[in-house]
């Protein structure tokens, strides 16, 4: 394919590339919102994407390695061209950290969809917003902001909306170069790029998506036996550094017993009370390929592990009623992988009080009443046939409670204004209305006798101005829901 960027010529001489670490949480308050670090490094947890999956790696790399060269973009851009088949879905999951490798935690991250200069043919949707299929440099076709986890984690499900006979023509293999018609029109893909603060402050990743049209009698990742499947967690990521590693316990379910198969794991961590996660998985067939389009199971609050914390995926919450006779879990959660074998969930804690805070990220757990934990476990097949990694989340301190929201108040107020025209005295009325306390919201105004609008509130205390006529006006203010009404006479 033809690549349109900012500039007409890049240079393809060699950059370092540097990969972001992942590290240890940390006990800090999370990073305001609106604090953007102008030296943020962003790395693609999933898809997991290398020079065996994608096309024509080196000479992309080459490419990235330019633009950063050229000053377009910070040190260390990834750029990766992969496949997937039209019309599906896949799971992008980011890690994002400070230069230290610190997590950037509750940090606002932009996925820029089908990106401006890239040439994108592909339709997508990302929550609410669905790109255009037109390419107008330097608008992206659609932005979405999502916020980091207690890990710097974040994920956005990108859904392709294109159907065959659209799409290019199934690659041989995944580091095959696309196959792209003379005319262009079976081109189908999408670029997109995580973002902070901008490209050039951040250290980022491109990614670019071909949609090709599947042959059902040769798939291009044709799935191997899955007799002992594997279901590997991808997000958080934890090691030594930031959770506890329980052995005895691997042994003790695995070895010593045939509770579940051995090559599974067992860790603990700590996570702050109310924290949200983003938990990600990653499913592989005996032979270590990637398992798309397949079910997975998560037991939540698993049976005989005692746990007792609330959690939720936003709609299957625990249940603390369910308890461990008959082998119940307090919450069964389910799934399906993307193409790459990925499925994410979204781990959001309710408990307004946990444990007391550890001394370290590495402290042992406590084994007594004040334990406050949720133990998860994912699987295909089954519990003692799966090798899959079980993590027990501990979680510390007290809920923050948020400041109630000021209410919205308005003010209306009567302006008349006389003027002359053409040597007669003209008369008009209008309203000065001011909202409060609204800043950054939407507000519905309705005026009798006058066309209701919605505008923008950007200020704490912003006035608008309504041209009316004499008489009583009821005004009515509509903003997040909520409705605050008051009245004026005109005279």
């Amino acid at each position: 394919m033809n690549f349109s960027w900012k500039k007409t010529s890049a240079l393809a001489a060699a950059a370092a590339l540097t990969t972001a670490g992942l590290s240890a949480i940390s006990f800090a308050p999370a990073n305001a919102a609106d604090a953007k670090p102008q030296d943020a490094h962003i790395t693609l947890i999933s898809p997991v994407l290398n020079a065996s999956n994608t096309s024509e790696a080196e000479a992309n790399q080459k490419m990235a390695d330019g633009w950063v060269h050229s000053g377009w973009f910070g040190t260390g851009l990834v750029y990766q061209r992969t496949f997937a088949p039209v019309g599906s879905s896949i799971n992008m999951v980011y890690h994002v950290t400070d230069k230290d490798g610190k997590p950037l935690v509750n940090q606002d991250v932009k996925l820029r969809i089908n990106k401006g200069y890239s040439t994108s043919t592909s339709i997508l949707k990302v929550d609410d917003q669905t790109t255009k299929g037109v390419d107008k440099p330097p608008l992206d076709q659609a932005d979405v902001i999502h916020k980091t986890d207690a890990y710097g984690n974040v994920a956005f499900l990108v859904q392709d909306l294109d159907q065959a006979p659209l799409g290019e023509p199934q690659p041989k293999s995944m580091t095959d170069a696309p196959d792209i018609s003379a005319d262009g029109l079976n081109d189908l893909h999408s670029q997109m790029l995580a973002e902070v603060a901008g490209e050039k402050p951040d250290h980022s990743v491109i990614t670019e998506f071909h949609y090709y049209i599947p042959d059902a009698n040769n798939p291009l990742q044709p799935a191997g036996g899955i007799t002992t499947p594997s279901v590997r967690q991808a997000a958080p990521v934890l090691d030594d550094t930031n959770s506890i590693h329980r052995a005895d316990l691997e042994k003790t379910f695995s070895v010593d017993n045939n509770w579940y198969a051995q090559g599974m794991t067992f860790r603990q961590v700590y996570a702050a009370v109310g924290s949200k996660t983003v938990l990600t998985y990653l499913a592989y067939d005996d032979a270590g390929k990637p398992l798309p389009n397949t079910a997975v199971k998560v037991h939540v609050n698993k049976a005989y592990s005692k746990s007792n914390a609330k959690v939720t995926n936003g709609t299957v919450a625990t249940d603390s009623t369910k308890d461990d006779s008959g082998n119940n879990d307090q919450a069964l959660w389910t799934g399906t992988t993307d193409p790459f074998g990925a499925v994410v969930f979204t781990l959001q804690n309710t408990d307004t009080a946990g444990e007391p805070t550890p001394a370290t990220v590495t402290t042992a757990v406590p084994t007594d009443a004040t334990a406050v934990f949720s133990q998860i476990y994912p699987e295909i097949s089954g519990q003692g046939v799966d090798k899959a990694d079980m993590v027990e989340f501990h979680f510390f301190g007290s809920a923050v409670v948020p400041p109630a929201p000021k209410p919205v108040t308005i003010k209306a107020t009567e302006v008349k204004k006389s003027t002359k025209v053409k040597g007669k005295t003209v008369i008009s009325y209008s309203i000065n209305l001011v909202i409060n306390n609204a800043a950054g919201k939407k507000a519905s105004i309705a005026i009798t006798g006058a066309k209701a609008v919605t505008k923008s509130v950007m200020a704490a205390s912003q006035a608008f101005t309504f041209a009316t006529t004499k008489g009583t006006k009821a005004i009515s203010v509509t903003v997040a829901g909520k409705t605050v009404k008051t009245s004026v006479v005109i005279k």
